[in-house]
């Protein structure tokens, strides 16, 4: 069934002000540059809904990228990147062999130990990294292959521990005809074995299926697309199911059904995040609208209760928690992007600031503005935007990150 829509607050005009009458930031002070953050794969920050950025108690900061097919350098295109307090730089610390410009991970922090999941070629792969806090690197990394196959190629893979240290995999799979459905597999022994547990939506050859597996409390959530054919049309729709004591998944929850488009054409272009209540923060873009839903842990129910009119093509989404609970954000207004905060736990949005990247130079193309920030963080909002160089005759387009930090 479809979840009731509780109350809709039209935000156009409030946006559409804000972009003719520039109000002043709530951010204290907004810096800005280029990182050293290079690469070739146009994946280097997809897919959205993703985790791949985060902070760990010491300060320093974990970025996983996709810097593209490096196979002249013996190195896979996946690698972990960390930049400690105060650096400027960031600096490469592991590499995923096997991976290469397709691939995309997700990844999540249990204690002092980092649980990965990725995909390369008809493969999936788990990989565990252990942290030392005192001289801020990774070190043991240990991989696990989850699954395998000639006929079957597996994309945008999930991650998510349960508190019995039950890890939950979940990635999108398509047949040699393209036949494509979500898959399950989960493992007590992530370096042992793996086993097939479940599949989600329908199975046909529509694409724009995609999941997200999120820690609730001590259980977890499945956020996900998926497109079937209704009269003929393709349909997209965005899904919410739990994982019961029983290992047993609940009925999925619609929470959008639209016509599927070009606006999210691999079904990852949402964003979710879950506060300290509980509660699910969620973005994604439907027709010309940017839809924000959440879910009251309270009362167990969804509401979409924020409505951004999209008039300036907003697909790229983060959203962001900061430590003091409040919810960030952070979407692209045609190649710039906005940031909005929330102090009440989702239920109203305010304007926090306009990130605005330079223009006029003509060796930058801005045109696919996707947007990274941490799930969580604390005093500073680092946002990083991708942008590509020109290609030329004799050169390949250069993936860069452009750096936003906002001291909140």
């Amino acid at each position: 069934m479809k979840f009731p829509c509780i109350q809709y607050r039209l935000f156009f005009v409030f946006f559409m002000g804000l972009l003719v009458y520039p109000t002043a930031s709530n951010a204290e002070i907004i810096t800005q540059g280029f990182t050293n953050l290079t690469g070739t794969a146009e994946r280097m920050i997809s897919y959205r809904h993703q985790e791949r950025f985060f902070i760990t108690d010491d300060g320093t900061q974990h970025l996983m990228l996709n810097l593209g097919d490096r196979e002249s350098e013996s190195k896979g295109a996946l690698a972990l990147m960390t930049k400690q307090a105060g650096q400027t730089d960031w600096e490469e610390a592991v590499d995923l062999n096997c991976s290469n410009n397709e691939s995309t991970a997700d990844m999540v922090l249990e204690n002092n130990r980092l649980h990965i999941v990725y995909s390369c070629n008809k493969e999936i792969w788990y990989s565990r990294l252990s942290y030392d806090a005192l001289t801020s690197t990774w070190w043991n990394l240990k991989k696990k292959r989850i699954f395998r196959s000639l006929t079957q190629t597996p994309s945008a893979p999930t991650i998510a521990i349960t508190s019995d240290q039950k890890l939950h995999v979940v990635f999108t799979r398509a047949t040699l005809n393209k036949v494509v459905q979500l898959v399950s597999y989960s493992s007590n022994n992530p370096l042992f074995r793996w086993t097939s547990n479940g599949t989600f939506g329908t199975e046909n050859k529509r694409p724009g299926k995609a999941g997200r597996l999120l820690n609730i409390g001590e259980g977890i959530a499945l956020i996900y697309t998926d497109v079937s054919d209704v009269s003929g049309a393709a349909r997209s729709t965005l899904n919410f199911t739990q994982l019961a004591e029983n290992d047993a998944w609940s009925d999925p929850v619609v929470l959008e059904a639209t016509d599927a488009g070009f606006h999210d054409p691999y079904g990852s272009h949402y964003s979710a995040a879950v506060d300290d209540q509980g509660n699910i923060h969620l973005v994604w873009p439907v027709e010309k609208r940017l839809v924000y839903y959440r879910y009251d842990q309270g009362s167990s129910t969804w509401s979409a209760d924020y409505i951004l009119d999209n008039p300036h093509n907003a697909v790229y989404s983060q959203v962001a928690k900061h430590i003091d609970g409040r919810i960030f954000l952070v979407f692209n207004v045609g190649e710039q992007l906005q940031v909005v905060e929330s102090d009440d736990y989702g239920l109203t949005f305010s304007h926090t600031a306009f990130l605005i990247h330079p223009t006029g130079d003509p060796v930058y193309d801005w045109a696919q503005p996707r947007v990274e920030t941490p799930a969580v963080f604390s005093g500073v909002l680092d946002v990083l935007q991708q942008l590509s160089t020109e290609p030329t005759e004799t050169t390949e387009a250069v993936e860069r990150l452009y750096l936003f930090s906002l001291t909140l």
